[in-house]
């Protein structure tokens, strides 16, 4: 498991991220905060992780989240949970970049994500949970509106 650094970025064809800041135990990363920008018309994948939560804060812009089969907007400084275990996505369908606050908690790590339906053509997981199939639906739908 290749774990977070503060400092560390990247660039996605949604978007990037950067990280603000990392907490260790044990040299296990159990906090981690980043700031992830997601740009016009652009959704990351449906997802969940298994050994970490995340707590968004919308810094600037509005932000589409998808959680556990049910569409939120969300605008600046209002937040949203994600728990262990939620199927959960973030998109942009607005004309300006949207900048997200995110703290990660648990065992925090890139390894730790379930891919069910990715935009950008990486490997997916197949999934007959309701809640799975509720979202990547509503992507579907989203997308092809667009």
């Amino acid at each position: 498991m290749v774990p977070y650094k503060t400092g560390d970025s990247d660039q996605r064809n949604w978007g990037s991220y950067e990280v603000t800041h990392v907490d260790y135990e044990n040299d296990i990363c159990v906090c981690c905060e980043k700031h992830i920008t997601v740009k016009p018309g652009a959704m990351l994948s449906v997802q969940s992780h298994d050994k970490r939560y995340e707590k968004w804060t919308v810094l600037s812009g509005t932000l589409s989240v998808i959680h556990n089969g049910e569409l939120k907007t969300l605008q600046k400084d209002e937040i949203i949970d994600i728990g262990l275990g939620d199927i959960h996505t973030m998109a942009n369908f607005s004309d300006t970049d949207c900048v997200v606050h995110e703290i990660q908690k648990g065992e925090c790590s890139e390894d730790d994500i379930h891919r069910f339906w990715d935009p950008n053509g990486r490997p997916v997981e197949k999934s007959n949970d309701d809640k799975v199939v509720k979202s990547i639906q509503l992507c579907e739908e989203l997308t092809s509106e667009r």
